[in-house]
């Protein structure tokens, strides 16, 4: 929750809302904090119906790099921070089990 976040977690988690409003008009669309992921990797640069800028992808990781970490949602907490070695480590289990995402969505 929002609530539990620090101001730096709730500036990333605000910003990651507002790109999902802009992509499909909701709060927070399933998946995500990995589409976003791959944005700051360079690995996709459209996601619904918005196209994502290099300034996008820069503000996204100078937020992630400013609070240590990245904002995922879980359904019993909402927005939930991880440290960045644990989000790598599920983007990466994710990545695994999902290769065509970023190419359709």
């Amino acid at each position: 929750m929002l609530k539990d976040l620090t101001t730096d977690q709730i500036v990333l988690a605000q910003f990651m809302s507002e790109l999902s409003e802009k992509a499909y008009y909701a709060g927070w669309i399933s998946s995500l904090e990995y589409a976003l992921w791959q944005v700051v990797l360079g690995q996709r640069g459209d996601y619904g119906y918005l196209t994502l800028s290099s300034e996008d992808a820069v503000k996204l990781r100078t937020l992630s790099e400013a609070c240590g970490g990245w904002i995922v949602f879980d359904h019993e907490r909402e927005e939930t921070w991880l440290p960045i070695s644990d989000w790598e480590t599920r983007f990466l289990s994710w990545q695994t089990s999902h290769p065509a995402a970023g190419i359709d969505g």
